[in-house]
């Protein structure tokens, strides 16, 4: 079978299963109060939204991390509108069951319609820099990645995983990373650079772009790639009544 169609199959899966999967009890209002910013939580056997966005809600949901918004594409409303959700469950349900819970809570109560589509964006491109790797390579389980403004400290991480953590809001760089460096394993390193939104004198670090190269040998350059993205095709901004 193609990858293609089975990617498509095993996502038309995951919607049928999800459609098998409902809370106990449900709760679904339109929050007025005007108040930011929301809240999820989980405690026994009740999953709670307070006052939380749509998008967020969908988020989570279909497993796309809140600092990925290139990630799902849809009405602007989705991330001004304000919710609140409670949906009961029995207090041992795994994680995975209650996410396809909420996937079909949100089909049912705001008639959410969703596909996945490749969509060109802006990216960096993570690639190996003509010095070669400064890395580390190890063979660990051990993993750990300690940040701080300017600074991280990363024991097992593969480059994959670098891509993905450099991709976040913290790092500044406003687009996702792919990695095409095609170093397979996991290293330990550091990295120190200047910040933009810190002042840079004679003595600070270097940029983002420019540590990556020279401390790690390793090089960011922005181009276009083919990124899968969640689309909206259908949703309701008034819920279906309780």
């Amino acid at each position: 079978m193609p990858p293609t169609i089975a990617r498509a199959s095993l996502f038309i899966f995951a919607f049928t299963t999800a459609a098998a999967q409902t809370f106990e009890v449900a709760s679904v209002k339109l929050n007025t109060s005007g108040r930011t910013p929301g809240s999820t939580s989980r405690s026994g056997g009740q999953l709670v939204f307070e006052n939380e966005s749509l998008r967020e809600c969908i988020a989570i949901a279909y497993g796309i991390a809140s600092d990925r918004e290139y990630a799902l594409v849809g009405p602007a409303w989705m991330s001004t509108e304000r919710y609140d959700i409670v949906a009961k469950v029995p207090a041992e349900t795994p994680r995975p069951q209650v996410l396809l819970m909420l996937q079909a809570l949100l089909a049912d109560r705001f008639q959410l319609r969703l596909r996945r589509e490749n969509k060109e964006l802006r990216v960096y491109v993570l690639t190996v820099a003509r010095t070669g790797p400064k890395l580390k390579a190890v063979s660990g389980p051990e993993d750990s990645f300690t940040f701080g403004p300017g600074h991280i400290s990363v024991k097992a991480e593969s480059m994959d995983g670098l891509a993905d953590r450099l991709s976040r809001p913290m790092f500044g760089l406003g687009a996702p990373v792919v990695n095409s460096t095609g170093l397979a394993g996991v290293f330990d390193f550091t990295l120190d650079w200047t910040p933009d939104n810190m002042q840079a004198d004679a003595a600070a670090l270097p940029s983002i772009l420019a540590a990556i190269q020279d401390q790690l040998g390793l090089k960011l350059e922005a181009s276009k790639r083919r990124v899968e993205v969640l689309v909206v095709d259908r949703v309701e901004r008034v819920p279906t009544a309780n």
